[in-house]
């Protein structure tokens, strides 16, 4: 594109010189013209998201990263699951490793139907816009383990069944070596329900 500008400006340098320069400036407003709706038909501005910068009162000098980092979390966060995953929270207030949490999520952006999936959380890696967690569950005598994305677009629903009690790790690796251990809690019931409810629904 910068080359077609580049000679047409001197299309019009030779111009100016052969037929004087009053025609040649009309020219350039004719190209001047020509250009600025050219610009208007190929490119878009879009517009801020967010009124101001997310800064916090006490950076002195706000990190540019950190606040794409910000901006990007408080975009992916539609249903406020971000409550779910904040490291300072009450235990009652946010997902610990040892809950049992019931997941839905969509099979295709563009397909309606859903998947759910019910299990222990045994690790959470909080990474921002990237936390995930990892569920463990028993299926037919097999362990099933799947890991989510958090903030996912396709992850519709989040819910804790139950919270886990007696747990003292903050990743419960060793419940695939003793998976006995995974289902001595009381949202067996729970699970049941939610799986019948989902098959209903299916």
């Amino acid at each position: 594109m910068l080359s077609r500008w580049g000679t047409a400006f001197k299309q019009i340098n030779a111009f100016s010189k052969a037929h004087g320069p009053q025609s040649a400036l009309l020219s350039l407003r004719q190209l001047q013209t020509t250009r600025a709706q050219h610009q208007d038909q190929s490119y878009i501005v879009l517009q801020p998201q967010f009124d101001k910068p997310m800064t916090k009162p006490e950076e002195k000098r706000p990190n540019v990263m950190k606040i794409i980092a910000r901006e990007a979390l408080a975009r992916a966060d539609t249903d406020n699951r971000s409550k779910l995953f904040v490291r300072r929270a009450a235990p009652r207030d946010r997902m610990c490793a040892g809950d049992v949490v019931f997941v839905e999520t969509k099979n295709s952006t563009s397909d309606s139907g859903t998947t759910s999936f019910t299990g222990v959380c045994i690790a959470i890696y909080r990474r921002g816009v990237d936390t995930s967690f990892i569920l463990r569950n028993v299926v037919q005598k097999v362990g099933v383990e799947m890991r989510y994305m958090a903030y996912s677009p396709l992850v519709k629903r989040i819910e804790i069944l139950q919270k886990g009690v007696g747990f003292r790790r903050a990743k419960l690796f060793y419940l695939r070596d003793n998976p006995g251990k995974t289902f001595q809690l009381k949202a067996l019931k729970k699970m049941a329900q939610s799986a019948a409810s989902t098959a209903k629904q299916g």
